[in-house]
């Protein structure tokens, strides 16, 4: 291996994550056997059939994922795919979940959304036939990956329970990437499986809410803000369970802010106990 080819790989895999497969290799002169004999003196990773990282380059919990993806077109580089309207693969469903932090799920399959059926004997990768446009999908560490509004239609499509959709249509929210609005319709044609009246993906958007809960340190900074108050302050038990009812009865997390503006603002200006007292006796 010439110093040449050295410098071509490092070249190759630095937009890579440090990765790099044999067919790109092929398109630089490097053939396979000699890809063979560098990974022989512990300058290449062999990952998975066809796909190497570069000793030294950086590991990463997402390297399975990401040589998985390589391995979809290996011919073709990375910045050209991502290029393309829709990359063939893109990351989706639990794995879109995990790589976004949305909800609790496990991911312990890398999966992927492809425009054609498309079969593999690996264990570790499963694929989902579908069709994506450029909306549906955005670039998270380097890789395409459906936004939260198709993650969550995705998985309510492949009946994922109420528990952990719950808490994943809660999150995706909570991005701000989508609203309870547009994940109530886009769930509508699921609302019967999960015990509601065909249609009612207001309603099934409002129960998800109210069972995940949102996180006091959410409630918190969104009641401050709502206030126009000093982030640092603390917030009334009070004031949080008024925010957290606001946004159940009316699940639209862009809406949240406006609806509890008055109440919050009045609960956090009023003397001491005031804002509970009134609570009680209402």
């Amino acid at each position: 291996m010439t110093d040449e080819h050295l410098l071509a790989l490092a070249d190759l895999a630095e937009g890579q994550w440090g990765l790099l497969t044999t067919g790109q290799t092929a398109g630089i002169g490097v053939s396979p056997l000699q890809l063979k004999r560098y990974t022989d003196r512990g300058l290449l990773v062999r990952l998975r059939h066809g796909v190497y990282r570069l000793s030294g380059a950086p590991e990463s919990s997402l390297e399975t994922l990401r040589a998985e993806w390589l391995a979809l077109e290996p011919k073709r580089r990375a910045a050209d795919r991502l290029r393309d309207q829709v990359p063939v693969g893109v990351v989706s469903h639990r794995s879109a979940a995990v790589l976004q932090d949305l909800g609790d799920l496990d991911a312990d399959v890398n999966v992927f959304t492809v425009p054609k059926r498309r079969h593999t004997r690996s264990p570790d990768v499963a694929f989902r036939g579908g069709t994506l446009e450029r909306k549906d999908w955005r670039r998270i560490d380097g890789l395409p990956v459906t936004r939260p509004l198709r993650t969550v239609v995705d998985l309510a499509a492949d009946r994922t329970d109420g528990g952990h959709l719950a808490t994943v249509v809660r999150d995706a929210i909570l991005t701000g990437d989508t609203t309870s609005a547009q994940v109530a319709e886009a769930l509508r044609s699921y609302a019967h499986y999960y015990g509601l009246r065909p249609g009612d993906g207001t309603g099934l958007v409002a129960e998800f809410v109210q069972q995940a809960g949102i996180p006091t340190s959410t409630l918190d900074l969104a009641a401050l803000r709502a206030a126009a108050l000093d982030t640092s302050a603390p917030v009334p038990a009070a004031v949080r369970d008024a925010a957290l009812d606001a946004l159940v009865s009316s699940p639209a997390w862009a809406d949240l802010i406006g609806q509890i503006r008055n109440l919050i603002t009045h609960n956090l200006t009023a003397p001491h106990g005031h804002g509970a007292a009134n609570e009680e006796s209402s």
